[in-house]
């Protein structure tokens, strides 16, 4: 029995970096609860699977069988997904600030990667679902890299659509409004609802950025949906308008109810594009929700 006890400890040991071998993400980003589940789910795995063959075989082959089946079972379960697990735990990470820096250049290399090594279409996949917490944490210049690199031929319509609209708007963040306004007119229309809904609020937002404000309106609906983010969108379409139309009072009602539903960040929005509004909510800021100095610098190009 000792030899399959220490088979199964040396295996839980190895558990937490073989899964991070094989996902290509730094263990320091694994959480204290996952590494605990590798040891003791290896260990028992290991430690049962050794103790049955000792019924019919000497202790060290048992031990080393049973470790064998054990490692190509750990193997394939971490083999499993291992892709989309791995970026999830990085996103998850992205959300943290003590660990946000590591986890950007984990993502950033991990996607780099993936595009050496897989198709292109999946790719793609893996690349638009990066994209969403890079954008979540305001690392708008990451996402719209990420973003970039997609092969947009290699994609379904649907998929096509969902792509040139993220590229639209992280474009629209950096107040790129040609490329913006290119990728908006190469997806085709109408486009699946969920795409539509927010190609037609970036077109909104593209319209009262730069000054055309009887558009803009005309694109808002009359009462904003439930979605919070696609109601701040909106009010963000409004302050741009009303500003425009030096409407001062209008448009900070507007950037009032977004800093209500979407605090600080929905006002950086109204930055970022620059646009009528945007000295209106770079005053509505709070002094300690500056916005971040990389993109600052998109904004102001």
């Amino acid at each position: 029995m000792l030899y399959v006890a220490l088979t199964a400890l040396g295996l839980g040991l190895l558990a937490p970096f073989l899964r991070a071998w094989i996902w290509g993400v730094p263990l320091a980003l694994f959480s204290t609860a996952m590494l605990l589940r590798a040891f003791f789910g290896e260990l028992i795995v290991a430690f049962f699977a050794g103790g049955v063959l000792l019924v019919a075989l000497p202790p060290p082959i048992a031990a080393a069988v049973g470790g064998g089946v054990t490692l190509l079972l750990s193997t394939l379960s971490a083999r499993r997904n291992r892709h989309l697990r791995a970026l999830a735990l990085v996103a998850y990470r992205l959300g943290q600030a003590d660990a946000r820096d590591e986890a950007r250049v984990a993502l950033l290399e991990k996607l780099a990667k993936l595009r050496r090594s897989v198709p292109a279409k999946e790719h793609a996949e893996y690349a638009l679902f990066a994209a969403l917490p890079l954008s979540a944490v305001e690392l708008w210049a990451d996402a719209r890299t990420v973003l970039e690199t997609i092969a947009m031929d290699a994609l379904t319509p649907e998929g096509r659509a969902r792509a040139l609209q993220a590229l639209a708007t992280v474009r629209l963040q950096a107040s790129d409004l040609e490329g913006a306004s290119e990728a908006f007119a190469s997806i085709a229309r109408p486009a699946e609802p969920a795409v539509e809904r927010w190609v037609r609020a970036g077109e909104a937002l593209l319209f009262a950025v730069q000054g055309a404000a009887d558009e803009a309106l005309a694109l808002c609906p009359d009462e904003n949906d439930a979605d919070g983010a696609l109601a701040a969108t909106y009010d963000v379409v409004r302050a741009h308008a009303h500003a425009s139309r030096d409407e001062e009072a209008e448009a900070v009602r507007a950037l009032e109810r977004v800093k209500h539903v979407a605090g600080d960040p929905g006002l950086r929005r109204a930055i970022g594009p620059v646009g009528p509004a945007t000295d209106l909510a770079r005053a509505m800021l709070a002094p300690d929700a500056a916005v971040p100095e990389s993109d600052q610098a998109d904004a102001d190009a």
